[in-house]
């Protein structure tokens, strides 16, 4: 019991937060994900130490237990316990456990861990497997387009076919109003989708465009400090720091992956 709550401790110091004492306990309960995820694992989970509560920085839900934390990841709003060796997630697959230093194909995976299953060459370019950067804008006439460059981070070929999924976000991972519009406006002249092989370390790109004059009788345009990239038939996106006004509701047009020219 001494060494569960010295991790449950050092888990909640590395995320800024210092659980109570467990006399606090009593009274404490587990509400909607984090309730639903007690009810799949009771044993592994525990007793609640603490009510839920929010990470200020990134707006995480935390929750510590008598065997770890419960956490609810706010950028792609899936839940997980860790008891700081393993961690199950409640994902698109259903509660799946790994461990801490592993990710899930489909997971963020910025840290760039290993991924289980390990990527199979071919295989669709997946989440945990890329990187993303800005390579570059372009702005005139009230009209931005920007070019982002996914890369492959993994050691065998990968592939994309279609058109990422993109959301504004504000600092704290707050969403923002966002219209996506394949090969919309501006992006009309681009071409469809196709297939494009991405070795190992290589890139592929896509075109996101939006204007930042007001449309109608629209005074203020969302403006965003980051953006989320989900990759074509993904579940889980890509967070990048990049400043975006996009007026007309926050319309965002975008191409389909293709080739680095």
């Amino acid at each position: 019991m001494r060494l569960i709550r010295t991790v449950v401790v050092v888990l909640a110091l590395s995320l800024g937060v210092l659980p109570p004492a467990a006399a606090q306990a009593q009274g404490c309960r587990f509400v909607l994900g984090f309730a639903t995820l007690h009810g799949l694992i009771p044993g592994i989970v525990g007793a609640c130490l603490e009510n839920e509560h929010h990470n200020p920085v990134n707006g995480d839900g935390l929750q510590a237990t008598t065997n770890g934390l419960l956490v609810w990841r706010k950028a792609d709003n899936f839940t997980a316990f860790t008891d700081g060796f393993r961690t199950w997630v409640n994902g698109p697959f259903g509660l799946q456990m790994r461990l801490n230093s592993q990710r899930f194909f489909w997971e963020m995976n910025p840290e760039g861990l290993p991924i289980i299953p390990p990527p199979v060459p071919g295989d669709r370019c997946h989440t945990a497997g890329l990187g993303l950067s800005l390579q570059s804008t372009e702005a005139g006439a009230g009209n931005v387009f920007a070019t982002f460059r996914f890369t492959n981070r993994t050691g065998v070929t990968c592939t994309f076919f279609g058109f990422p999924g993109a959301g504004l976000l504000d600092a704290s991972n707050n969403p923002l109003p966002t219209t996506v519009v394949r090969n919309g406006g501006q992006l009309s002249n681009q071409p469809p989708p196709a297939l494009v092989r991405v070795p190992p370390g290589g890139a592929a790109v896509f075109i996101l465009h939006w204007g930042q004059v007001p449309v109608g009788s629209e005074t203020t345009c969302p403006t965003a400090s980051q953006l989320k990239v989900t990759p074509p038939d993904e579940f889980d996106p890509l967070i990048i720091p990049v400043r975006i006004m996009a007026c007309g509701g926050g319309r965002l047009d975008v191409s389909a992956v293709q080739p680095v020219s």
